[in-house]
């Protein structure tokens, strides 16, 4: 199972590469991410933090938001890394798919 480093996640500024995401197709985006982390067979993966604020902006209708996305990538790389940048890629994010598969 491929995994995504911390330290990885740590030193790449996430609100670039969330803000490079086209806004049109922020909606059909965020629901296969979601689909992705509902469907893991890792859940216990996910920090618990990453659960609740995801549940938390989609209440209010903000995963599409910059500050939606940034959590919701954070919690789709901890369960799925590998389904998360085809996702990305999907879109015509490759140069987010293309972080997320890099050593």
């Amino acid at each position: 199972m491929m995994s995504f480093s911390k330290e990885k996640l740590a030193a790449v500024e996430l609100a670039e590469l969330v803000s490079m995401v086209d806004v049109k197709v922020r909606e059909n985006l965020v629901e296969d991410l979601i689909d992705a982390i509902l469907e893991t067979k890792n859940p216990e993966a996910m920090p618990q933090e990453y659960a609740r604020g995801v549940l938390q902006l989609w209440r209010r209708g903000k995963l599409e938001s910059n500050n939606g996305l940034k959590l919701l990538l954070k919690a789709a790389l901890s369960v799925e890394p590998g389904k998360t940048a085809e996702v990305f890629e999907n879109y015509g994010c490759k140069e987010i798919a293309d972080y997320i598969r890099s050593p």
